[in-house]
């Protein structure tokens, strides 16, 4: 997977709203299309299906899930949940958990991934936690350095949860942000 630069000038992210329950089968197809292109190009982190559209309108539902529309399209998505017990087990914290971001190939590189990122922060720290949490293949050097880039630091390294089917190393991330 080819790492881009950062933009200088970056392109602001339209702006973040929650999800409705139509945007369940929309986020859940743009999951299988990033997973396609991800493997494409060697890295097998997600797999078409992993994402299915129940369980991201359970999310909406829980009000977890935010997209940003251009022209009406979701061009970029986020799940910011309070817990995370599936991947963090034990250590399950109060903390923002971040999942799912996704910026649609039309609009890569174009310093979105970031930016979420820093809405993700302003949110957790809006719900009073000075933790953001989140994960990523082991293998996928190019996000296990985006991430560091971003001031998260490795916290450990754990199985993928069984209900993947894979066999799969994650790094566990966090970043104080001080509330």
């Amino acid at each position: 997977m080819a790492s881009r630069s950062i933009p200088s000038d970056p392109a602001p992210l339209p702006p973040m709203q929650p999800a409705v329950p139509a945007d369940a089968p929309v986020i859940a197809a743009l999951r299988d299309e990033l997973a396609r292109w991800i493997t494409s190009n060697g890295i097998r982190q997600w797999d078409e299906g992993d994402l299915p559209a129940d369980e991201v309108a359970a999310g909406i539902e829980l009000g977890e899930w935010h997209v940003a529309r251009l022209d009406g399209r979701i061009v970029a998505c986020v799940r910011l949940a309070w817990s995370d017990p599936l991947f963090w087990g034990d250590d399950d914290a109060p903390a923002g958990y971040v999942h799912g971001l996704m910026v649609d190939r039309a609009h890569a590189g174009s310093g979105w991934g970031r930016q979420m990122i820093d809405w993700c922060v302003e949110r957790t720290r809006a719900a009073g936690h000075d933790v953001l949490r989140l994960d990523t293949a082991a293998h996928n050097d190019t996000l296990v350095a985006y991430y560091g880039s971003l001031g998260f630091t490795q916290v450990r390294e754990t199985a993928l949860p069984a209900r993947y089917g894979r066999d799969m190393s994650v790094v566990l991330f966090e970043r104080q942000i001080r509330t």
